[in-house]
């Protein structure tokens, strides 16, 4: 890089690690506001709080990565090739493929009780957000795995190659074989009670995403050592 754009990186490098120590202690304030205030409440109250801190953790480990990638001691991309970068952005999504399904998986916890309150009818706003959060985290790992996402989009050249389309094609696969088993077995407790099925399916989304995710980062770990 010139030192004219070398400055300008910097600067907005120094503009995005501030926004993400911001995202940090605005998702810490969530998450301990909504714990806080929702240890004394019952009911409706309880879980809209529950899913302020919800959202407050997502935030923060979002925050949490960001900042880390853009740490001041970062000094690599001062002298990044395309190699180099391409190596590096490929990391990047493979952390973000272990972490959200991971993520997902802790929502669920969450979601099953959101729904709980409405399949009784005693849904409120705050249910219906949280029963949706993990369902929401599950397209995300799949928008990352099929390459939808902002990145890969920004830097296709370097995300999209032919070795990503072969990870791509079995991560996929594997989630499809997950999604139509766990369909199948929503099914069948649908048949037999209808509330059921409702309650399963943020269990058979979830575990659809977290598959793709965790397949592709898996078979790109074991490329990586063949390599």
């Amino acid at each position: 890089m010139e030192d004219r754009e070398l400055r300008k990186e910097a600067r907005r490098r120094r503009t995005k690690f501030a926004s993400a120590l911001a995202s940090i202690v605005l998702g810490a304030m969530m998450v301990g506001v909504g714990f806080v205030v929702g240890n004394a409440r019952t009911g409706d109250d309880a879980t809209g709080w529950g899913f302020l801190a919800g959202v407050g953790l997502g935030v923060a480990l979002g925050g949490a990565i960001l900042a880390w990638i853009l740490r001041p001691g970062a000094h690599g991309w001062r002298v990044e090739t395309e190699p180099l970068k391409r190596d590096r952005l490929q990391a990047q999504r493979v952390r973000q493929l272990w972490i959200f399904p991971i993520v997902t998986l802790i929502f669920l916890i969450q979601s099953t009780l959101a729904v709980q309150d409405i399949l009784a009818g005693e849904g409120s706003f705050g249910d219906f957000a949280s029963a949706s959060l993990p369902v929401i985290y599950a397209w995300v790992v799949a928008s990352i795995t099929m390459g939808w996402d902002h990145q890969t989009r920004v830097n296709r050249r370097f995300l999209d190659d032919e070795l990503t389309g072969v990870l791509r094609a079995r991560a996929v696969s594997a989630a499809f074989v997950v999604l139509m088993l766990g369909s199948t077995i929503a099914f069948v407790l649908g048949l037999w009670r209808s509330e059921l099925a409702i309650a399963a399916m943020p269990f058979v989304l979830s575990a659809a995403g977290a598959t793709a995710g965790i397949r592709f980062a898996w078979l790109d770990r074991e490329f990586g050592k063949d390599g």
